[in-house]
């Protein structure tokens, strides 16, 4: 990504492949090339340091076009890809907790420092009304498990007190996008309270990203990869009754927004690790708590 498509909104971009047409890749690999050129130009061992740092934090806030972002490979929820040397290739499972399964799951989660949080409700269909129906899903992601509990029928309560102690607990850092309203839900519905959170929302904004950045485009942006979206199923049936399974597209959609907010978060901090002594003070502040 280079500096001068972060002038650029993506709807911009999309505005200038159309008028181009197949000229759009000539025209933006030759303002690449000049772009190159002039930093190539300037760069000296006073500022070579600052000037990357700008690049990369382009590169990071950056709204990715729809062109752009067919052209990425699929974010994969069964292995790691594009986080860090350490961590890419490692295997990951999902499993739809039950009541018998409760205990080991629970059991897993306490153990870990970094949990990938993100819920899922059924829709509403009322124009201009303000969805209140409850949660039905609770996700929550380890480095290589996602665990589903679905908050219906004999599994409401099990789950409610199983669930309170995890996420009250303040060893364990929940990560997420767009927290807010996960929290107020849980709360509403389950009396809940969620303690230790970051939103990968502030995150971003502190190195310069607007409010809302959204999780694809985050994805894009940090990991270099795709992560589908299906209006189809986030307007499925989130509630429907515990006797009929979740479909493999919905297990596979739940999955992804709670792994795909760890992976955000330690790739992105892989990335701008090396530039610490550059990152604004409320990020090292933020970061330094958080033992990065």
């Amino acid at each position: 990504m280079s500096l001068f498509k972060f002038a650029l909104s993506a709807d911009k971009s999309a505005t200038i492949r159309r008028e181009l047409g197949n000229n759009a890749a000539a025209y933006f690999a030759a303002m690449q090339a000049a772009e190159k050129a002039f930093f190539t130009e300037i760069t000296n061992d006073h500022n070579q340091e600052s000037l990357t740092w700008l690049q990369l934090r382009s590169q990071l806030i950056t709204r990715i076009d729809n062109f752009e972002l067919a052209g990425l490979d699929d974010f994969n929820i069964m292995q790691i890809q594009n986080v860090s040397p350490l961590q890419n290739g490692l295997l990951r499972q999902v499993e739809v907790v039950t009541l018998t399964s409760l205990a080991a799951a629970i059991e897993d989660i306490s153990r870990q420092r970094w949990l990938g949080f993100d819920t899922e409700t059924a829709p509403t269909f009322e124009k201009g009304k303000r969805n209140t129906n409850p949660i039905s899903l609770i996700q929550i992601a380890t480095a290589t498990h996602c665990y589903l509990f679905r908050m219906q029928a004999e599994n409401k309560q099990p789950f409610i007190a199983a669930l309170n102690a995890v996420l009250n607990d303040d060893k364990q850092l929940k990560v997420g996008i767009g927290l807010r309203s996960d929290i107020n839900a849980m709360k509403r519905d389950f009396d809940i309270s969620i303690s230790h959170i970051l939103d990968l929302n502030w995150l971003l904004n502190q190195l310069g990203a607007p409010k809302q950045l959204g999780t694809q485009q985050m994805t894009a942006t940090v990991l270099g990869l795709k992560l589908p979206k299906s209006k189809k199923v986030t307007l499925s049936d989130w509630s429907k009754p515990i006797s009929e399974p979740l479909t493999e597209l919905q297990v596979q959609y739940a999955a992804a927004d709670a792994l795909v907010a760890l992976d955000i978060l330690h790739g992105l901090i892989e990335q701008i690790k090396p530039y610490k002594n550059l990152w604004p003070k409320a990020l090292i502040q933020r970061l330094t708590e958080l033992d990065y």
